[in-house]
């Protein structure tokens, strides 16, 4: 074997674990693109709050003021923590950020395991749709565990949460219809006028640069009464 293609062969050896990892972090960047587009709705970033805080043994009042802190979406926030477990300090990845990094490179730079974050958000993923089932099983017991946590989605709400893409968010709406009809709970009632107001208050468009939804344009999913 000539030195030529010996090197090759090197070089595509080194190459192959690069690849894998590249491969792990799309999908972990895809699982959590939609898990931030089901924040979009009320009772989906109740479920989604309640995951990550049970994931991360970590209050939902922690998490909110960390994503208020840093304006950083759930998503990116779960990757942050992920981080954390492995030595990182919040407080350094959030002065990353102020650079302009975002948590993604901030992970990369710390050589993150791309293939347990993905795993990891695989998990969260379920325990999203554990909530949400539960939610529309038993509304009243999920409020109550709402006001036990201190926690209000109305209040749960960032500028960076409008950076999620159209097609996300109409994955998400569909996840949400079909999670809401394997309940016993009926599909057409609508939510009360308080909930309805601070959703329409809170909820931001994915499918512009910024500001936030009008009446004109209706949530991606109708969750029924909270």
């Amino acid at each position: 074997m000539n030195r030529s293609v010996r090197n090759l062969l090197v070089f595509f050896f080194c190459l192959i674990p690069l690849l894998a990892a590249a491969d792990d972090q799309q999908k972990a960047h895809k699982i959590l693109n939609k898990v931030t587009a089901m924040t979009a709705d009320p009772s989906g970033k109740r479920a989604v709050s309640l995951a990550m805080s049970q994931s991360l043994s970590v209050t939902r009042a922690e998490l909110v003021q960390r994503r208020q802190a840093m304006n950083i979406k759930y998503g990116d926030l779960f990757v942050a923590y992920q981080l954390v477990k492995t030595g990182a300090k919040i407080d350094d990845i959030a002065a990353k950020m102020k650079t302009g990094k975002t948590v993604w490179q901030a992970a990369d730079e710390a050589h993150a395991d791309w293939k347990q974050i993905a795993s990891e958000a695989r998990k969260l993923s379920g325990k999203m749709d554990t909530n949400l089932l539960a939610h529309f099983a038993n509304r009243k017991a999920q409020t109550e565990l709402d006001r036990a946590d201190g926690y209000d989605p109305s209040m749960d709400t960032i500028a960076a949460d409008i950076d999620v893409s159209k097609q996300d968010i109409e994955d998400a709406q569909e996840r949400y219809v079909f999670l809401r009809d394997h309940t016993n709970v009926g599909s057409g009632s609508n939510i009360d006028t308080s909930d309805e107001r601070a959703a329409r208050e809170a909820r931001t468009d994915p499918t512009r640069n910024g500001g936030p939804t009008g009446p004109s344009n209706p949530p991606p999913a109708n969750p029924g009464k909270n």
